[in-house]
């Protein structure tokens, strides 16, 4: 299980607490959980702890466990994909730009002949494929 920090750890359970109470009171009786919900409840017991995310969104702690011990580790980031993004640019100009995640993952990237409106594109796709 992936500790995070406590700040980061509450808002995610907050905000999976919301979605599953929204669901709950729009549900017909009898309708099972939607994947989309499950899913938000693994990530946060990874999160959080399996114990208190099934007490705080009343859910089976078993199916839970289960569910998170069902679910794959993810790649490595940087391992696997490449991806080509197409790039114009001058010969003389030269920039460097840095990502970090909350986790401590970086992203340094250094371009010739790029601009700074040119960027941000690449660098949310870029940081979007690290996830």
């Amino acid at each position: 299980m992936k500790q995070e920090s406590s700040h980061v750890a509450h808002d995610i359970l907050s905000d999976v607490e919301r979605q599953f109470e929204n669901w709950r009171r729009s549900r017909r009786r009898g309708t099972r959980i939607p994947a989309a919900l499950w899913d938000a409840a693994v990530k946060a017991a990874d999160a959080c702890g399996v114990s208190k995310v099934a007490i705080a969104l009343r859910l089976d702690y078993y199916k839970l466990r289960q569910r998170l011990e069902e679910t794959p580790e993810p790649a490595p980031v940087g391992a696997g994909r490449f991806v080509e993004i197409p790039w114009r640019s001058s010969p003389t100009s030269e920039c460097v730009f840095e990502l970090e995640d909350a986790e401590g993952t970086r992203l340094r990237v250094t371009l010739q002949g790029a601009t700074p409106a040119e960027l941000e594109p690449l660098a949310r796709t870029l940081w979007s494929l690290a996830r």
